[in-house]
């Protein structure tokens, strides 16, 4: 019984270089870096191959993963093991200019950069290293509080391919301010009737708009632009259309300074093909909640025979310091 059930075993060793690839590339670096290489000597030498490394996804809990693990080191040896090759990154909460420093010194060919929650990237830092993303076409900053309106200028001028930006910048209301959907909602079929543009709020703040004109000013090239919960008014709206010629896709979640009854809400609706307006649904798409069922395999142990297995499970715990995974690589994270 004790054979058959060993022969029954599959022996991922044996997987088609191909569709190993494949599964790699649907794990983030630190399930790869901390688990996925281990699971035996083939996978280890596919693992430090640079096409496995072209994308770095850094995904992680920030109150869970940067306890157990030196995630800028681990950051760092991911950028080393694509040799130049790296074309996507997503850095989570751990970022700093030094390492952003790192990233695009070591890769020229970056297309999509993607910077959440990450308070240690200063607007020095990301201006600094701007120039040196020539590729970039899908640029992501959200919530990163120390960075302003003015990196987006040397962005617009340095990264002529950027094709798709979206800025969250966590503007939040008043509590005790009371807004009227129906301001934000658009009706063409009474268009004759709909009234003037007004101003929304006479005591917006003079920088209010400050993320929209860099924008309006630079960034010409662009054909899709969500600025989540941002505190541009008409005026600055009025500039990204006038100078934004090529977008199709705009996404104004959370933009309470804006008036969309009038005219601006008419030119939105016949000039983009995908509108969301201040009021629209913050829901995530079923495609977005992925990361919530994480895969990890086990280790092939001596007597093996390098038949491995692999097993999901939704407890991200259970990935990470599972007893069945050995962290003894050659790195300490």
């Amino acid at each position: 019984m004790v054979r058959s059930s060993k022969r029954n075993r599959r022996s991922w060793a044996e997987l088609p270089e191909e569709f190993t690839f494949l599964v790699l590339s649907r794990l983030g670096a630190i399930d790869v870096l901390t688990s996925a290489q281990k699971v035996c000597r083939l996978w280890r030498q596919i693992c430090k191959h640079p096409m496995v490394w072209r994308t770095i996804d850094m995904s992680n809990d920030h109150f869970f993963h940067e306890v157990h693990y030196d995630l800028d080191k681990m950051c760092r040896h991911a950028v080393d093991r694509s040799s130049g090759e790296l074309e996507d990154i997503n850095v989570e909460y751990f970022g700093t200019d030094d390492l952003l420093k790192y990233i695009t010194n070591s890769s020229s060919g970056i297309k999509r950069l993607r910077l959440a929650h990450c308070p240690r990237i200063t607007d020095k830092g990301l201006s600094e290293v701007s120039p040196k993303l020539p590729l970039l076409a899908d640029l992501d900053i959200t919530s990163c509080r120390n960075i302003s309106h003015e990196p987006l200028k040397v962005i617009g001028r340095c990264c002529l391919l950027l094709k798709s930006f979206k800025l969250d910048t966590w503007f939040k209301l008043p509590e005790d301010e009371v807004y009227d959907d129906s301001v934000f909602h658009i009706n063409e079929d009474d268009e004759a009737d709909v009234e003037a543009d007004v101003e929304v709020n006479a005591e917006v703040d003079a920088d209010a708009d400050a993320d929209a004109l860099a924008i309006a000013g630079s960034m010409h090239g662009l054909h899709h632009l969500q600025l989540f919960r941002n505190e541009l008014t008409n005026d600055g709206l009025s500039e990204i259309l006038d100078h934004c010629p090529h977008l199709e896709s705009l996404d104004l979640r959370y933009c309470y300074n804006l008036n969309l009854k009038g005219d601006l809400g008419i030119k939105c609706a016949e000039r983009i093909k995908e509108l969301q307006l201040p009021d629209d649904s913050t829901d995530i798409p079923k495609t977005d909640l992925f990361k919530k069922n994480k895969c990890w395999f086990t280790p092939c142990s001596d007597d093996d025979d390098g038949e491995d297995y692999f097993r999901c499970d939704g407890n991200v715990v259970d990935v990470i310091i599972g007893n069945t995974i050995d962290f003894t690589d050659d790195y300490e994270w």
